[in-house]
């Protein structure tokens, strides 16, 4: 379900694929090639959500923050992740069941493991892993770094397949101003 909320619609690029059992509503930009799968949600109500091209927003996930919320290009986020932060870079995966909290920034080529809690603040360097409740910051490896690129494709790949089987909402059913 895609709404408005206070004169504010989500712009959905016409290439992304949004779930019917989604729930967009508010200040949010989806942009080129994503995909919005059943379940999740994205709550632009308290403050603006940006994802980029190619990110993924798995079923079950929450995507909501008190002032912004920008998430970067090739992102997989996996089933059950909350995100409640401020900024996720692009070339990142996060991993099923992971927290972000406020103020959270994870920059570029980051893997944050399945279950991690990254504390509120927290900033997480390019080319890092992040495991644990809290989280602990390790070095990315390149198995990692290859992993995340094989995510981001995967998940493209998988959008087109539902939307070419007229899945989805389609553009026309989009409600913008």
């Amino acid at each position: 379900m895609i709404r408005s909320l206070e004169g504010k619609t989500p712009k959905i690029h016409p290439t992304a694929f949004v779930s019917e059992a989604a729930y967009v509503v508010g200040d949010v930009e989806i942009g080129e090639g994503s995909s919005v799968w059943p379940g999740a949600v994205i709550r632009g109500d308290f403050g603006v959500i940006r994802v980029g091209r190619n990110t993924t927003i798995q079923d079950n996930c929450v995507l909501h923050a008190d002032d912004y919320l920008y998430v970067g290009d090739n992102v997989v986020v996996t089933h059950g992740a909350v995100l409640h932060c401020h900024s996720v870079g692009s070339n990142v995966l996060i991993g099923i069941n992971a927290v972000l909290l406020e103020n959270v920034e994870v920059q570029d080529y980051c893997l944050i493991g399945a279950g991690a809690v990254v504390l509120a603040g927290s900033v997480v360097p390019s080319g890092s892993v992040v495991v644990g409740a809290p989280g602990r910051i390790r070095p990315l490896k390149e198995e990692h770094r290859r992993l995340i690129e094989a995510g981001a494709a995967q998940y493209r790949d998988n959008a087109r397949r539902f939307k070419n089987a007229g899945l989805g909402r389609s553009p026309s059913d989009w409600p913008f101003s």
